[in-house]
């Protein structure tokens, strides 16, 4: 018998051949974002990594599925949890971007001031929030742990930072 960690890549290697076309398809079918696709299939995989004996597994399929199953519920519910996402791009979508019109060229910078003018008015906290979430990418635990505040707080200032500026875009 084999070392266990190579008995557990051969049989991640061995579920990935058999049905991870089934697995894509399975997990298309469920997910609002098909790009989330790959991500949870490799979680999938990493998961099964982690069985001790996998060797013991009675229907290894079945397994695969039910991982699965879990992996878009779970996703389900951290999307549902997460504020919407507010591209600051989409503030400036509806304006004119033709290069040959100074007028378009005007309308798109008064907007990027407006939305500067409402990120320089938010709470220190709440404008942290938004640019370490916005700019530098940073998850919500991130912030959290960043700002020594809970990942509910976080959510909870970056709604309110979002709401904020997007009530003075439509404003001015």
């Amino acid at each position: 018998m084999g070392k266990p960690e190579t008995d557990k890549r051969a049989f991640v290697a061995e579920m990935a051949t058999q049905h991870g076309r089934r697995l894509r398809q399975y997990l298309s079918a469920r997910l609002r974002n098909r790009a989330d696709v790959p991500d949870l299939a490799q979680e999938v995989y990493l998961r099964l990594l982690r069985v001790e004996r996998p060797g013991e597994i009675r229907s290894p399929e079945a397994y695969l599925f039910t991982i699965a199953t879990n992996l878009v519920y779970e996703h389900t519910v951290r999307q549902s949890a997460a504020p919407p996402v507010v591209e600051f791009d989409e503030a400036t979508a509806d304006l004119p971007t033709d290069d040959a019109d100074p007028s378009g060229d005007a309308a798109v910078q008064q907007c990027i001031e407006a939305l500067e003018r409402a990120v320089r008015r938010l709470s220190p906290r709440m404008r942290t929030t938004l640019l370490l979430h916005r700019r530098d990418g940073y998850s919500l635990d991130e912030i959290g742990q960043q700002l020594g505040i809970s990942r509910n707080v976080a959510k909870k200032y970056l709604a309110k930072a979002l709401h904020y500026c997007r009530q003075n875009l439509r404003r001015e």
